[in-house]
């Protein structure tokens, strides 16, 4: 039964009719009303039920950082933000036998005109932290140096994602500490600006990688990891170089030490 509070012109909420009045965002909005909604699913409509519902499901998770990076064009748009992701975003999500895939260096979290940063590539440190530094825009003078600077870091195992704390455009810096049973999981990395009035910037793909590594001798190596690798490269290491020492086309006239007897100890016949 639908309720009129505002007069016989103004609003109502509630079902009149074939008619549902709603509020959304101080808005009065009218939608039709379906009493059955017809479901065969069939395999197509399966296939077409689950890449809506990935995208719905990314989506919500990534809500805090669509509110920070869709906020002013998904209300000019008269949307939410996690629908305004979808209208963007939906020719990233693909089905293929059964199962959905995603262009995750595609998608776009954050949009607008607000002057971005340049990210660097991720770093993956211990304890479950990822690091980002990035340097300024010089070709652009609107930029503040007080901008706040966010990255979001969204695992597919985990199917969950967490946006950093902002940090203002001037520490070049950014780290994230994330879950301890994120360990060993492929994480997708982006980045995006907010700047003093809340315009967002277009959000830019970090890159991808795995938590829990960290950087040695230009490689990186998993800390829960065989060190067995590690081991046997330091070992080849050590003996090329000991190659290297015994083939220098000369004899060495150094006496030889020849080992002796050690005596036995006192007290041992």
């Amino acid at each position: 039964m639908g309720k009129q509070t505002s007069g016989i012109l103004g609003p109502f909420s509630g079902r009149l009719g074939t008619a549902v009045g709603y509020m959304w965002k101080q808005r009065a909005c009218v939608r039709s009303y379906r009493p059955h909604i017809n479901f065969p699913n069939t395999p197509l409509q399966q296939q077409q039920h689950d890449w809506f519902i990935a995208m719905v499901r990314f989506a919500a998770t990534a809500n805090p950082a669509l509110k920070l990076g869709f906020r002013h064009l998904s209300f000019d748009a008269s949307m939410t933000e996690g629908n305004y992701f979808v209208m963007r975003n939906k020719q990233h999500f693909h089905t293929e036998e059964g199962a959905v895939t995603v262009d995750y260096d595609k998608l776009q979290i954050a949009a607008g005109p607000a002057v971005d940063v340049y990210f660097k590539s991720p770093r993956f440190e211990p304890n479950e932290t990822v690091c980002v530094e990035f340097d300024k825009n010089n070709f652009s003078m609107r930029s503040s140096s007080e901008d706040k600077v966010y990255i979001y870091v969204y695992s597919p195992a985990m199917a969950k994602g967490i946006l950093s704390a902002p940090v203002a455009r001037r520490t070049k810096r950014l780290s994230i500490s994330l879950p301890q049973e994120w360990s060993g999981t492929e994480v997708h990395i982006y980045g995006f600006v907010v700047d003093r009035d809340g315009r967002a910037s277009n959000s830019t793909y970090i890159g991808v990688g795995r938590v829990n590594h960290y950087e040695d001798r230009g490689r990186y190596i998993p800390l829960d990891n065989n060190w067995q690798e590690f081991v046997d490269l330091a070992k080849e290491t050590n003996d090329s170089a000991d190659s290297g020492d015994n083939v220098s086309g000369s004899v060495s006239t150094q006496p030889q030490h020849t080992p002796t007897a050690a005596a036995d100890p006192p007290g041992i016949p």
